[in-house]
């Protein structure tokens, strides 16, 4: 028999799950509805319709319908992120824009969503804790890294990806590298 508190886990994990699926939905109906008319016209209600959830159920897992595409974005670069700590003693940044042109290749859906919604990509960059900074100018040349990136990603994406993400990392190495620190 099962005691009080390991009921107690199992609802919690039970809760854990069913926000999990909820996300899920909320970010599927989401694209769905952007497949069929822009971002700015679309209501909580209908993303909310088509998820099959409550509006309450929209507000216990998002402030808003852009925190959705922020979540999902924030999933992509948390895996770039977490595989960027092989590259922060090296420095290596020609190996960090490779695998960042390359995940943005492979996430395109995802990351065109993102610019349709006009969500801010260099707030999921954080170079500075990917390379943290010795001093408060070179945190302010990581903001202009940042800025420069995603300038740079942006028109590549926009222009059909037609370079590979190895040239792309070259160029943004020997671009970048002329910002200094």
């Amino acid at each position: 028999m099962k005691t009080e508190l390991e009921n107690m886990d199992i609802l919690r994990l039970s809760n854990t799950e069913a926000n999990k699926v909820t996300k899920e939905c909320l970010q599927i109906a989401l694209m769905k509805l952007m497949a069929k008319k822009p971002f700015e016209k679309i209501s909580i209600t209908e993303i909310t319709q088509c998820a099959g959830v409550s509006r309450p159920a929209f507000y216990r897992n998002y402030p808003s319908k852009e925190a959705i595409i922020e979540d999902a974005l924030q999933s992509m670069f948390s895996g770039i992120h977490d595989s960027l700590t092989a590259y922060q003693d090296k420095q290596d940044w020609k190996a960090w824009y490779v695998l960042f042109f390359q995940t943005i290749k492979k996430n395109k859906k995802n990351f065109k969503i993102a610019l349709d919604a006009h969500v801010p990509i260099t707030s999921m960059l954080l170079l500075d804790s990917v390379f943290p900074p010795a001093s408060h100018f070179e945190h302010y040349v990581n903001c202009a890294k940042e800025s420069a990136f995603v300038r740079i990603l942006t028109d590549w994406f926009e222009n059909g990806m037609k370079e590979s993400p190895e040239e792309m990392g070259e160029i943004c190495d020997r671009i970048i590298q002329t910002m200094g620190a």
